[in-house]
């Protein structure tokens, strides 16, 4: 697979074609996570749609500081919160401190084809913040300095986040009858 810096480069350089290859990479996943803030997912293919167009008429906006997917989902992120802030509805969440444990990982979970549906259901039960990072991390193979990144949080508070979100996933998934 071709590194997505490679490929924005021959963007760059007028290669659309490669342009289309990280589209066709990032839609989904894009739409996905935007999904976890709009619960709507006509409005989110219609922000991820977006945000490849801001990015195909403005290339030069893009610094390598970032990966591309990391600056993909800030872009995506933040059409998201203003598409919400035009609706008038905004959700404040509060992080308190907890001290970590480790939790059994998730990516068995994730992997095990018959379970994919009951795990989407789990994570629509979690609170907005908890879901965000559960996609990233799992779904997205995002590192937590990217997460913290995306989610404009320190990379303690996305660590806090992580464990109450694997806490409480492991929670409604036993609940449910899956056996962890």
């Amino acid at each position: 697979m071709i590194p997505d810096k490679t490929l924005y480069k021959a963007f760059l350089e007028g290669d659309i074609s490669a342009f289309e290859e990280l589209v066709i990479r990032y839609r989904y996943p894009l739409v996905y996570f935007i999904l976890q803030f709009l619960k709507d997912y006509h409005s989110s293919e219609d922000i991820a749609q977006e945000v490849f167009a801001y990015i195909y008429l403005h290339p030069d906006r893009y610094f390598s500081e970032y990966e591309f997917k990391t600056y993909l989902f800030m872009l995506g992120k933040r059409r998201a919160i203003d598409y919400i802030r035009k609706r008038n509805r905004t959700k404040a969440t509060l992080i308190e401190d907890l001290q970590l444990e480790d939790v059994r990982t998730l990516e068995e979970i994730i992997y095990r084809k018959e379970d994919s549906i009951t795990l989407k259901k789990a994570i629509k039960e979690l609170k907005p913040e908890y879901s965000k990072v559960v996609v990233l991390q799992y779904l997205n193979g995002f590192s937590l300095a990217e997460i913290a990144v995306v989610m404009d949080k320190s990379i303690g508070a996305v660590k806090v986040i992580s464990h109450r979100a694997k806490l409480k996933l492991k929670e409604i998934l036993e609940k449910g009858g899956m056996v962890l």
